[in-house]
């Protein structure tokens, strides 16, 4: 956030860090009570200002923190400080969650163009060629040349489009996948056809999907986030209604923790993948696959049970909220990736929901992104 001369709120944004007190110009849309703007050159510069590690830093659009350095983390804090205390008041305490330095991306997107493999410019479909990639895990940026390789040598099919690079927990075994959803794991001789999972080893939670599907970016680091920090909550109870859950990250994670799971998510494959994972734990559960705002009824289920919900960024609708006003659960735990929609469900859910505790976690080190995690009990 900035100011223009006249005193008029402005958002900025920019491909490198920004620090509270430079001086910047940008190219600036107005709108009716603030200006949106892009940074284009820094007048002053803050002198915590660190040199970026990567060296397309200011021209690739994967990243947002670089020239950070130490002080990352506390700029993100500032960010999270000043999103909640507009969308929720100064009164609402909340904990902040660090990354660890060791926080790696498992999973990253290139494009190819038919001679260069590398990321997008922000807000743009020109291609910054790369060859590495720091935020990435070492197995990941070091398939980029490989990738590259095949694709300059028809080893791969060599038309322009996306390609995702992914690894397991631990990074080890590197697979890529194109658009068409064909998958290769990477061999020492080259690039081989494959139809395996990947496979995440995350403390006592073993989850399986196919490469190219949706999962956490740094998968280590998310178990260990949300694990202490639900840990820490004590959530426990009959039933876990897992909406939104995916291929079962959080019922595995809290296992034995529920009698019984109800799993619900859009995605087929999805929940394909969920009932080997909670069969394979020995974890008593009924995964279906539905769209989670028609589901879910009204009165959803009794004291004893905790209801998760994980959203897309859009966050829940508002027909969802009411519903969840009327269950008979009495503990309900909301994640969101994106804070604005998190705060307005929280606000739209504190008729009948009490907000307990309120975490930030980054698990989208070197971006401006957060995850927030909320736990709220039943108003009587």
């Amino acid at each position: 956030m900035g100011r223009f001369k006249d005193g008029r709120l402005l958002l900025l944004e920019a491909p490198l860090a920004l620090f509270p007190g430079e001086v910047v110009e940008a190219d600036v849309v107005w709108k009716t009570r603030h200006g949106e703007g892009r940074v284009a050159r820094w007048i002053t510069r803050d002198p915590r200002r660190a040199q970026a590690s990567c060296s397309v830093a200011e021209t690739c659009g994967g990243c947002e923190l670089w020239e950070a350095g130490s002080h990352a983390q506390e700029l993100k804090r500032q960010m999270a400080t000043d999103l909640l205390r507009r969308q929720l008041g100064d009164a609402v305490p909340w904990t902040w969650h660090p990354a660890p330095e060791t926080a790696r991306r498992h999973r990253i997107q290139l494009h190819w163009d038919g001679a260069a493999l590398g990321y997008f410019r922000r807000h743009s479909h020109t291609l910054v060629p790369v060859s590495t990639c720091p935020a990435a895990a070492d197995p990941l940026s070091n398939a980029i040349p490989r990738l590259q390789e095949a694709l300059a040598g028809r080893a791969l099919p060599a038309r322009p489009g996306r390609w995702e690079l992914s690894t397991g927990t631990p990074a080890e075994t590197v697979w890529v996948t194109d658009e068409r959803g064909r998958t290769w794991a990477l061999e020492p001789d080259g690039w081989h056809r494959s139809t395996g999972p990947i496979r995440h080893s995350l403390g006592e939670a073993t989850l399986l999907h196919e490469p190219g599907a949706f999962f956490q970016v740094s998968p280590p680091w998310a178990a260990e986030a949300f694990g202490g920090l639900l840990r820490s909550w004590d959530i426990k109870g009959s039933t876990l209604y897992d909406l939104y859950g995916g291929v079962g990250l959080f019922s595995a994670m809290l296992g034995n923790r529920f009698h019984q799971r109800v799993l619900v998510e859009s995605s087929e494959t999805a929940v394909a993948w969920a009932r080997r994972n909670l069969e394979s734990a020995g974890l008593p559960s009924e995964c279906l696959v539905a769209d989670v705002a028609a589901w879910l009824p009204e009165g959803l289920g009794v004291s004893e049970d905790v209801i998760l919900l994980d959203p897309p960024r859009t966050g829940l609708e508002p027909a969802l909220c009411d519903r969840l006003a009327t269950a008979g659960a009495s503990t309900l735990v909301l994640v969101g990736c994106d804070g604005a929609p998190f705060c307005r469900d929280l606000k739209r859910l504190s008729s009948a929901w009490n907000l307990d505790q309120l975490a930030v976690l980054d698990l989208f080190p070197l971006t401006s992104h957060v995850e927030c995690v909320a736990l709220l009990t039943r108003r009587p």
